[in-house]
């Protein structure tokens, strides 16, 4: 932590911080055992040692162009770089096991974008990466096409009047396809619809009368 300015008296004091856990079922509380790993929950400072913890660790990655939110990393690459993609993957992994942070290796995909895409393979710890044709990715779907048909099949069910459902990272994936347009336009048209006193209105004129876009 000195690497990043935290002076001394404050770094000796994380240090020596002493935190036990247990576990309560009912009027059952387990034993108390001390927590030698993970960050402080609840605590405004556990996200900044999080941060700074997984920093260390993705320093390691150095031929590769990678996003991070959190723990989710992602790595973006051309095929032809598939052997420093390997490289970078072997090199995170084993800082990762390092650091005790183990990765779900069960959760990790591989999505190959590109018509002339040789599909090159993946592996971590020795294991093949699955090899995937669709991806949800901080809530948005991905997939190989780069079409958003998949993605608003998901957020404009016949019950979906949430707005926040249909307006999550629009930059991403909105349609362009009039098909597409019009099936998230009946979602508005359906509420619309059934306000009271709305029913028999024609659609502008109760699109007006609602203040809606």
């Amino acid at each position: 932590m000195q690497v990043y300015g935290i002076k001394e008296q404050l770094n000796n004091w994380l240090s020596a911080y002493d935190r036990k856990i247990a576990v309560k079922v009912a009027d059952t509380l387990s034993s108390w055992i001390d927590a030698t790993s993970g960050v402080l929950h609840g605590s405004v400072f556990g996200s900044v040692l999080f941060v700074m913890y997984i920093d260390i660790c993705i320093n390691v990655i150095s031929q590769t162009d990678f996003g991070l939110f959190a723990d989710d990393t992602k790595f973006l690459g051309e095929a032809s770089a598939s052997s420093q993609i390997q490289n970078d993957l072997d090199a995170l992994t084993e800082k990762l096991e390092e650091w005790q942070l183990s990765s779900n290796i069960a959760k990790c995909s591989v999505v190959h974008l590109g018509r002339q895409n040789p599909k090159c393979s993946y592996k971590m710890k020795g294991i093949d990466l699955t090899k995937s044709t669709c991806e949800k990715d901080l809530g948005v779907i991905l997939s190989l096409d780069l079409k958003p048909e998949k993605h608003i099949a998901l957020v404009v069910p016949y019950t979906s009047y949430v707005r926040p459902q249909l307006e999550n990272a629009t930059v991403i994936w909105s349609p362009y396809l009039k098909k597409v347009i019009d099936r998230i336009e009946r979602v508005q048209k359906r509420f619309v619809k059934g306000l009271e006193g709305f029913r028999n209105l024609p659609y502008d004129e109760a699109l007006k009368k609602a203040h809606s876009p």
